[in-house]
């Protein structure tokens, strides 16, 4: 990286609307993009200027964890200068451990057979109390990252702490990822108020699963991987995202594995914890209306209403008049953005 040269304006807005393009292809009209700097919302800013963001926008200013409190003050800037027009600088990404497959997520109990590993909490729990409490107080979102059981009771402690400091603050903080939750764990949600962000394309038996976590946790550990349903008849809000680039934006691949767990391109053969597999309905809101409540965009978006905007999309087929294993071949042929064609042309249709 030391020797690629620093990307002007022009190429950045370029990469962007590529980018762009892709995403209003599948059919999406807001995103909350995970990691954002002054340089990226900089580039959001110019195609918004200019007429060309088809794409409404909630910006999450990264969190720097070699820092404390004293990084606000930069962020509070940067949410002052970018919050206009289809982009909010709203939010607050917090990472709090690494992934499963190199041992770095933060789990309860040690992975089996590396010498009581038990994964990299990113923050200090008191540390991340703290850190979110006062962002809280400072009317920020949180988008935690959490992959381990641990992790994820850390960040529910850090909301807990900052309820009982400002009381609740409806700023909709969520977690993302949640691929091991304890059950104890599982009604804290709704009882804290935090949104279950799923990312539902990996809930299945990949080789990530078969080959890189499971042998290293129990069975009896390993049934509450990606705990959809749980997470949903507790009560809680769930909403799915795609963490694209790691993995596919496309939502049809996404929404089918949610409902069969398994691969959507037919890798998989077996429903990986069937259980925990959620209907369409279910399936749907979490990519629809429930995304756009984490982003703060339900009054204007998110269902087909009088008096929204009319961010729609036109498929060519009825998702519930085809088997579950076809989700993952639906074409979106028309996207519209407050009514207007950001994808397809409606008088062909």
């Amino acid at each position: 990286e030391a020797h690629i040269p620093p990307a002007d304006l022009e190429t950045r807005t370029a990469g962007l609307q590529y980018a762009i393009n892709l995403l209003n292809n599948y059919g999406i009209t807001a995103i909350q993009d995970a990691s954002v700097d002054r340089e990226s919302l900089e580039t959001y800013r110019t195609l918004d200027q200019r007429g060309e963001l088809s794409l409404r926008v909630v910006g999450s200013i990264w969190w720097e964890r070699d820092l404390g409190l004293e990084q606000i003050a930069g962020i509070d800037k940067l949410r002052d200068e970018f919050s206009d027009g289809r982009l909010q600088a709203s939010t607050v990404k917090i990472m709090q451990d690494g992934v499963m497959e190199n041992f770095t997520a933060a789990v309860l109990e040690p992975y089996v057979g590396q010498g009581g590993a038990k994964g990299i909490p990113m923050i200090a729990p008191e540390s991340l109390q703290e850190a979110v409490t006062a962002l809280d107080a400072d009317g920020y979102q949180v988008h935690f990252h959490a992959i381990g059981d641990a992790a994820i009771r850390q960040c529910l402690d850090a909301v807990q702490a900052a309820r009982t400091m400002n009381g609740n603050s409806g700023l909709r903080h969520h977690i993302s990822h949640l691929q091991l939750i304890d059950p104890a764990d599982i009604p804290r949600f709704r009882k804290l108020d935090v949104i279950a962000n799923f990312q539902p394309l990996w809930a299945y038996a990949d080789e990530y699963i078969t080959e890189l976590t499971l042998p290293y946790m129990s069975t009896a550990r390993a049934r509450w991987l990606y705990p959809i349903r749980s997470v949903q008849e507790s009560g809680a809000t769930i909403a799915f995202g795609s963490d694209w680039s790691v993995s596919t934006a496309n939502p049809f691949h996404q929404l089918e594995t949610a409902i069969t767990r398994m691969g959507a391109t037919g890798d998989t053969q077996a429903p990986f914890i069937a259980h925990e597999a959620i209907d369409l309905p279910s399936a749907l809101a979490a990519f629809t209306i429930n995304a756009a409540y984490v982003n703060n965009l339900e009054s204007i978006s998110g269902s087909i209403e009088v008096g929204k905007a009319a961010d729609l999309i036109v498929l060519d087929r009825n998702l519930f008049e085809i088997p579950p294993g076809e989700i993952s071949e639906a074409k979106v042929l028309l996207t519209l953005l407050d009514g207007k064609a950001v994808h397809g042309n409606p008088t062909r249709l």
